[in-house]
């Protein structure tokens, strides 16, 4: 970041000392960007905005302790903004407090030997070297301990985050910047994060299947036999909640194992006045009545055609909680009746788990969710 990019916060309530910093910091350091507030009210408003460096005096007409409540202010509302407080009533008592509150620096408009001056502005490019290497890692550090509930809310998007707040999203990284340029955000001060990596379908087909890709012909059209066959549904059901159980992955119907195209025009025709929109209804639905709603936030559902075949991507989010499919059985009667499986991946396959197992993985998972 140039000198001249840098955003500063100036608070002094003194025209005489406004002035004479001002000339220094624009004429002499060749500062662009920078903002006045000459009352402590004031200031407060201004820092809606965001700023890279404030520099306030100590005390003002309006409040007394004026640098420590603005300090105060940045602390609270988990600024990246750094504060140097530039004060010509300096005292020991003062600099220890501004220490413990986070103070960048704490600098005497009235020195016994240099200038302060120069002094405020080898602070301020101290402070831009430090924001530059390590301004992000608050935010860095804030989206690890909240990884899970953005995930939540946000998979599938980029994220900017600032302040330890998620100030913007979109669908793509391009349409991010352009709204943080339009807001004239700082870029060094604010954490773009990826939420999900959904890797397009014609990457995911040219993979063949692997432990998180698995590859279906259709969801309810038996290929070998040329008819429906409602219960094909189970396998794809199988697919979806071992990656929900494991680690995550993706099914993708309308594609042979081989990874030829077959597409779903058949499993359309199923359908009365059947459409892309209409199978996306009934596989939601199909998986609503045998994994459960509440997963579905874990899945996105997506669609292209392929060399005029349209083909369904299911992305699967690895789930906190055990995601057991109920499934149709005959018992020993030759009667039907609803069984809850747990499954998992193994490798590229998945596997039923038996009651034991059931059980350790249920600890298991316990722990690495604590």
């Amino acid at each position: 970041m140039q000198t001249q990019n840098v955003h500063l916060l100036v608070i002094e309530d003194r025209a005489d000392n406004l002035n004479e910093l001002l000339t220094w910091l624009r004429e002499d350091f060749g500062y662009q960007e920078i903002v006045i507030a000459t009352t402590t009210s004031e200031a407060l408003e201004k820092l809606a905005s965001p700023f890279d460096v404030i520099i306030s005096d100590m005390r003002m007409y309006d409040e007394v302790d004026a640098g420590f409540t603005i300090l105060d202010w940045v602390q609270q509302h988990n600024l990246s903004s750094v504060v140097i407080i530039f004060t010509a009533n300096e005292s020991l008592e003062d600099c220890y407090r501004a220490w413990k509150s986070k103070a960048w620096d704490y600098i005497s408009k009235n020195p016994p030997t240099g200038n302060a001056f120069e002094t405020l502005n080898d602070s301020i490019q101290e402070a831009i070297a430090y924001l530059n290497r390590w301004g992000n890692l608050p935010n860095q550090q804030w989206f690890e301990e909240n990884q899970q509930d953005l995930e939540a809310k946000y998979w599938e998007q980029y994220i900017a985050i600032a302040n330890q707040v998620v100030i913007d999203s979109a669908d793509t990284a391009t349409e991010l910047f352009t709204k943080l340029e339009e807001r004239e955000l700082r870029r060094f001060t604010t954490t773009i994060k990826q939420i999900g990596d959904l890797i397009p379908i014609p990457e995911l087909i040219k993979r063949i299947e692997r432990d998180n890709v698995e590859f279906k012909s259709s969801f309810q059209w038996d290929v070998r036999n040329n008819r429906e066959n409602k219960e094909l549904q189970q396998e794809v059901l199988k697919a979806i909640s071992s990656f929900l159980n494991t680690d995550g992955g993706t099914v993708l119907m309308g594609v042979e194992d081989n990874g030829n195209i077959f597409g779903l025009e058949k499993d359309i025709s199923t359908l009365k006045n059947g459409s892309l929109d209409l199978f996306e209804r009934h596989l939601v639905q199909q998986i609503e009545n045998s994994i459960g709603k509440k997963f579905l936030l874990n899945l996105k559902i997506r669609f292209e055609n392929i060399n005029g075949h349209d083909i369904c991507a299911v992305y699967v989010r690895k789930s906190i909680q055990p995601a057991f499919l109920k499934l149709k059985k005959k018992n020993k009667d030759g009667n039907t009746e609803d069984s809850l499986e747990l499954y998992v991946r193994t490798g590229n396959s998945k596997r039923s788990l038996n009651p034991m197992e059931i059980y350790e993985y249920a600890v298991t998972k316990s722990k690495i969710d604590r």
